[in-house]
């Protein structure tokens, strides 16, 4: 049994799950959500233009340029990093606790045990199933946002297009962290759901709570693309609260890089952690490392609530 047949087994569980495609249908769902108050609000503008072009041409005045062409087109789709890091983060979670629960429901566990693959073998395959599906995640919202911006009355060029693909391929690594963290918590923890339950609460304090303790970012700004872009209060106790939790602070990492990415980035903010995207990377390799050791180590039976 190698890594492949792993990797398709995990994969046609997922496929089976209701639930999983139904979070799956939710985020393309909201995805194309973000896309449309993206297109809406450019088309909004666009059109205010064209109404000040008429009669600015008819007071003889000067036409300025369409704001649409000063500002970067990705700017249009800033709403697309707060989907990703609330329902495609949440999605990721569900998968990993689905690819570890739907084994341990089955009674298949020890099966796989008595199969002739290694432990390592099977750890590595649950994680490159985790990872192909949280790709089939990003490559719905890829394709979203490349309809989105077809569509949209702006100006794309090769730069916005690779652009485009590396804030897709950052959401990718972000979401995967908390999907190998359930993966991996799913493994270690043998009641049912613990591990969702676990993710989901490490997810919350990461997205709610280390944002308001580093900046002052409320819940309500925290979902907004521009508010959760904010700076330091100038308080002593956020300064050093910033320096200490900032680099554990992986949502204002992630939203951080990706305004700088797709360009609406507020001029001069300065990020909480030293150097965000390193800082992702780095919380991937150890949610990965978790994920891996947790499945070599798990429990052939199932624990209690097989």
């Amino acid at each position: 049994m190698t890594e492949g047949v792993i990797v398709r087994q995990a994969l046609s569980g997922l496929i089976r799950d209701r639930g999983v495609l139904l979070l799956a249908a939710i985020f393309a769902v909201m995805v194309s959500v973000s896309a449309c108050l993206g297109w809406s609000a450019t088309q909004t503008v666009n059109a205010i233009y064209g109404q000040a072009v008429v009669w600015l041409t008819d007071q003889g005045g000067v036409i300025p340029p369409n704001p649409l062409h000063e500002a970067p087109p990705l700017a249009s789709l800033r709403n697309l990093p707060v989907y990703v890091s609330f329902l495609g983060a949440f999605a990721a979670i569900v998968i990993g606790q689905a690819l570890v629960e739907a084994d341990r429901r089955a009674g298949v566990l020890p099966l796989i045990g008595s199969r002739p693959a290694t432990p390592q073998a099977v750890a590595r395959g649950r994680v490159l199933a985790l990872i192909t599906a949280t790709g089939g995640l990003m490559a719905v919202a890829a394709i979203v946002a490349v309809v989105a911006l077809q569509t949209l009355p702006v100006q794309m060029h090769q730069a916005d297009w690779i652009a485009l693909s590396q804030a897709l391929a950052l959401g990718w690594l972000y979401i995967a962290i908390f999907g190998l963290l359930a993966l991996g918590l799913a493994a270690r923890l043998p009641g049912t759901a613990a591990g969702l339950l676990a993710a989901t609460v490490i997810w919350l304090a990461i997205t709610f709570v280390l944002p308001a303790l580093t900046g002052n970012v409320n819940p309500t700004a925290a979902i907004n693309p521009v508010s959760a872009l904010a700076s330091v209060p100038d308080t002593p106790v956020f300064h050093v609260l910033s320096r200490l939790l900032g680099p554990l602070s992986l949502s204002e990492a992630f939203g951080w890089a990706e305004a700088q990415i797709m360009g609406y980035l507020p001029e001069g903010l300065p990020p909480r952690a030293p150097l965000p995207v390193l800082d992702l990377g780095l919380a991937t390799c150890a949610s990965a490392a978790f994920a891996l050791w947790a499945n070599q180590s798990i429990d052939p039976n199932g624990g209690l609530d097989a």
